[in-house]
């Protein structure tokens, strides 16, 4: 599925070919009704957004209402576009060119910037065959001093323990490859599933192991992949928990699903409002509370939830909703405003302390030892 992976989130910006202007209709025949709460299934709900567009990319037609479950908090488009007409919302989506250069995280700190090797030498102790230049040794011990480029550096790694021999991994919504690249230099035996077929040749020429393919019916084997990432995914889907099922089926015994996804419950969402970046209409189907996404995940099967810092993500979030609520193209160079910069800071270090207070919620969970088949 559609992923903003190519540089963990493109939180360099991002890329459009031409900014149009929305038609004004969505075919009705192409709508589809959501009386129900897709996660916890409650009827009572309230409004949002009643009148949402497509401010980022110009290109989804239509006029789309928010609601919010009032058991779990998940946020729900209804109507929504029907899964054989959605591709109507991509038609000027993300560029998925072949992979770029390295792009850390947390290169964006001072400790990633300055004294690159601090955090070099943190990741390389982590992940041996990594092998960042320049390093040193002692920066694994330095990082307990600078917890916040080290919280990037974890992110910039999705969290992940150090690979057993042979351990698979698949990243799921995997644009061109670039988190399959990273997982290879770590040590794993990596490989991605990506549902754009321009970016699955794109990867492929760059000599990954990319293919085509969607959830929640991916045909892959049973109890594949000692590990699963799914990065800015499960909110495009129609279905969220047989996505979850699916995973979940893919999985060893024990094995480890990484998520991340927009925080409906984001200071951001309440700053900005219809601006706020992580809304997306109507590209993004199901808006994740903690509640919701810990539900979620406990009723397909997974256990040993744990929800991760999500690192200094809020700059991008405000940045780019900033850039919404100015009219402005996706990429525009446009300052985000002092007080504006403070707030996103603040956010920051509070999501240091609370790790589902951020713009994202970033969680871990396994598939039990025992899982029933």
């Amino acid at each position: 599925m559609v992923s903003r992976n190519e540089s963990e989130a493109n939180f360099a910006g991002d890329t459009i070919s031409a900014g149009l202007k929305n038609p004004e209709e969505w075919p009705e025949e192409g709508k589809e009704s959501i009386k129900s709460c897709p996660i916890c299934g409650g009827m009572a709900r309230s409004p949002v957004h009643p009148s949402l567009t497509d401010r980022i990319f110009f290109c989804a037609p239509g006029v789309w209402s928010l609601y919010r479950c009032d058991e779990c908090g998940c946020g729900y488009l209804d109507p929504r576009p029907t899964p054989d007409s959605i591709g109507l919302a991509y038609a000027e989506y993300y560029t998925h060119a072949a992979p770029d250069e390295e792009v850390f995280l947390s290169s964006t700190t001072f400790v990633g910037r300055r004294l690159a090797f601090i955090r070099n030498g943190y990741l390389n102790s982590r992940f041996p065959r990594l092998a960042m230049k320049p390093a040193h040794p002692i920066g694994f011990r330095l990082m307990n001093l600078f917890p916040a480029t080290r919280a990037m550096a974890e992110r910039d790694v999705r969290h992940l323990p150090a690979p057993a021999a042979g351990a698979r991994l698949l990243d799921m919504g995997c644009g061109s490859g670039a988190f399959v690249r990273r997982a290879i230099k770590l040590g794993y035996n990596a490989e991605g599933l990506e549902f754009d077929a321009q970016a699955v040749t794109a990867a492929v020429n760059e000599g990954l192991p990319v293919r085509e393919g969607s959830l929640p019916e991916t045909g892959l084997p049973q109890e594949s992949y000692d590990v699963v990432m799914l990065s800015q995914v499960i909110e495009h889907l129609h279905d969220p928990l047989a996505a979850l099922r699916e995973i979940h089926r893919l999985l060893k015994p024990g094995g480890l699903l990484w998520l991340a996804t927009p925080n409906m419950d984001a200071p951001g969402h309440e700053h900005f409002g219809v601006d706020w970046r992580g809304l997306e209409p109507p590209r993004h189907l199901v808006l994740f509370s903690a509640k919701a996404l810990a539900l979620a995940l406990g009723q397909t099967g997974f256990s040993e939830v744990e929800f991760k810092l999500p690192g200094a993500v809020s700059q991008w979030f405000y940045q780019a909703s900033y850039r919404i609520s100015k009219n402005e193209k996706p990429g525009a160079d446009i300052s985000l405003p002092g007080q504006l910069k403070k707030l996103a800071f603040r956010e920051d270090q509070l999501s240091m302390r609370n790790p589902v207070a951020g713009e994202e919620l970033v969680v871990m969970a396994r598939k039990p030892e025992m899982a029933s088949r």
